[in-house]
């Protein structure tokens, strides 16, 4: 049997990958990749700006607490939340003497973290607000007036329009002290009861109401 010459076999020629057709996978895969990293920045922008809201609420709370339940007196330095556009500062009473002091203040600061704080309107706090609440529980100002603050925490150093960008956390605090993080969402409008007393009806004597805000 004689010797098969090498040109005699065929040989199969291999599939292979073009470079044109591998920059174009490296393309695609550096696509995806910026995508993926632009959802994780801005999911980890909005977990920050919530955190910062629901601090907020945690704060308003615990000087409404403080208020409340340990009777802090009626003056400028009883239980209150200072609120500014990159900070808020609350002053509580941990030493449970029933006055807040400079020294037991906590201050939450997030300027490095391109959030800041404004007003109902969206536009940037720029002065503090400072919130009292009096021994009802009840929000009011330095002179006893009742208010209802609202606050909007936004991502980007600015606050688009709260109603139509998810951007924005919402802190609502009631006339009567209730502190609420509605997101983006407005708060409810409360009407009048329109109710009235009849002439018949009886009223128990052991019942005190005050007529003022005040902070008794």
């Amino acid at each position: 049997m004689g010797m098969i010459s090498p040109r005699h076999y065929q040989f199969e020629r291999q599939s292979g990958v073009t470079l044109t057709e591998l920059l174009i996978v490296i393309v695609i895969i550096a696509i995806v990749s910026t995508f993926a990293l632009m959802n994780r920045g801005s999911a980890n922008a909005q977990f920050q700006r919530q955190n910062i809201a629901r601090e907020l609420k945690v704060a308003l709370e615990q000087a409404r607490f403080d208020s409340v339940k340990r009777r802090t007196g009626c003056t400028a330095n009883q239980a209150k939340v200072v609120v500014n556009s990159t900070s808020f500062v609350l002053w509580t009473d941990t030493d449970v003497d029933g006055i807040p002091e400079a020294s037991e203040s906590v201050t939450n600061a997030f300027s490095g973290q391109n959030i800041v704080v404004a007003d109902s309107a969206g536009a940037t706090l720029t002065s503090a607000n400072t919130i009292y609440f009096n021994q009802r529980g009840e929000t009011v100002d330095l002179n006893g007036a009742s208010i209802a603050p609202t606050f909007l925490v936004c991502n980007g150093g600015s606050c688009p329009n709260p109603l139509t960008n998810d951007r924005v956390s919402r802190i609502y605090v009631s006339p009567t002290g209730t502190v609420n993080m509605l997101g983006a969402a407005a708060p409810p409008t409360l009407g009048s009861s329109g109710g009235t007393a009849a002439a018949t009806d009886v009223i128990n004597n052991n019942l005190v109401l005050s007529s003022g805000s005040g902070c008794l």
